[in-house]
């Protein structure tokens, strides 16, 4: 799999745990960390290691965000992973850059970079194909609900928006 099609095999097994603490900074500098800065909340989390999974991360996220304009209790954060050395963090502030001309100001505290050991953290998110972009559709405590990898298929979305407007009922409930 070249990471251009959608995930055909299992996800591993993590749905009902919560999603591992995950520090990063913002377009606008603030330093955000997940799942705590996401509490009370329905949240997405579109995690990329590569920027050749930027096109599966808009295939989730764009709908996602579509389908929730108006919900100011739903919120989709995208995740750029790159490696912390003098290359990544070049990397890290050229993406930053790029991001910030193509993302409007508004989703900038949402749109998140961490340099750091790439391979660290596949491990803790039990990643092993880093060309893909990973998927958690997260409760307001953090417990991770729904998950995918790859790129958007239509069946994919719409569990994905049936899962997350179920979990809004229950906050409201």
């Amino acid at each position: 799999m070249h990471g251009t099609a959608a995930t055909t095999e299992p996800v591993p097994a993590a749905i009902g745990r919560t999603f591992p603490t995950l520090l990063a900074t913002s377009l606008t500098g603030r330093v955000v960390t997940l799942p705590d800065d996401a509490e009370g909340e329905v949240s997405l989390i579109v995690l990329a290691f590569l920027e050749s999974a930027s096109s599966m991360e808009e295939s989730w996220s764009g709908p996602f965000t579509g389908a929730f304009t108006t919900n100011s209790r739903v919120k989709t954060y995208l995740v750029a992973v790159v490696e912390d050395n003098l290359i990544g963090r070049s990397l890290a502030d050229r993406i930053s850059r790029g991001l910030r001309g193509g993302v409007p100001p508004a989703q900038h505290d949402m749109v998140l970079t961490i340099p750091g050991d790439i391979e660290r953290c596949r491990r803790a998110y039990a990643i092993k194909d880093a060309s893909l972009a990973h998927i958690y559709l997260l409760d307001g405590r953090g417990i991770i609900r729904w998950m995918e990898r790859g790129t958007a298929t239509p069946e994919g979305l719409d569990t994905l928006v049936g899962t997350a407007r179920t979990m809004l009922e229950a906050l409201i409930e």
